[in-house]
């Protein structure tokens, strides 16, 4: 009867794209491998040292990086800030940033005579610089002082999950680190805060370990009479 009249069955498989979420992925550095990037640092050149240290102090995008202009640095008398212009938020942001990499971006901005609207870090043929060169020249760094016994995959998204996952571990709510890295969900967020399903099983463990959490220690067994007893 309805033959002819249906001529294909209606899918949208966005509807179902929707409900997938991201497979979590644990991407921190482990601590040994970024310290003895820092200890040997100084043997970098000068622009991949300060680029990294960006990566690794302030968990910023590398697109990010390449991007901040000359006067993205700011000091209020109390603490130092950056401005930095957040691309998939498409609105500046100012963010905490250690004191030392405020003074030595601004030594580093003074000696190159960078003005306000230039970009810090500039490619050789102008622009911004590249972030596929920095990656290329970063690793080639990494080969020649064997960071790792030269095992080491340089990557800069790395450095993001790392900081976030510091930021967790060191009691910050989930909805600041939301904030701090501009994400709009809370559910992307927990996908940068490596060990995530370990820590909730650990907290979760936690709690019911207090007795007066432990919902089974609160239950009263009512006793049983025997056939004997009835009646």
């Amino acid at each position: 009867m309805s033959h002819g009249d249906i001529k294909a069955i209606p899918f949208h498989p966005e509807y179902y794209e929707q409900k997938v979420y991201p497979i979590h992925h644990d991407r921190s550095v482990e601590e040994d491998i970024y310290m003895e990037i820092l200890h040997k640092l100084n043997l970098f050149p000068e622009e991949l040292r300060l680029i990294f240290l960006h990566l690794w102090a302030t968990g910023l995008r590398i697109s990010e990086v390449c991007t901040l202009k000359g006067d993205a640095y700011y000091w209020d008398g109390e603490d130092a800030w950056i401005k930095v212009y957040q691309i998939k938020m498409k609105a500046d942001k100012m963010i905490p940033i250690p004191f030392m990499l405020y003074e030595v971006m601004q030594q580093y901005i003074k000696k190159n005579h960078i003005h306000a609207n230039d970009y810090v870090f500039q490619a050789e043929q102008g622009g911004a610089y590249r972030i596929g060169s920095f990656v290329k020249r970063f690793r080639t760094q990494c080969k020649k002082h064997k960071i790792a016994d030269c095992e080491y995959v340089f990557k800069t998204h790395d450095y993001r999950h790392t900081l976030a996952t510091q930021f967790y571990d060191d009691g910050v709510p989930i909805q600041t680190i939301r904030d701090y890295l501009g994400h709009v969900a809370e559910e992307m967020t927990k996908q940068y805060v490596d060990y995530m399903p370990k820590k909730i099983e650990k907290a979760n463990d936690n709690y019911f370990d207090k007795p007066e959490n432990n919902i089974a220690l609160t239950i009263t067994p009512k006793k049983r009479r025997h056939s004997h007893e009835k009646g």
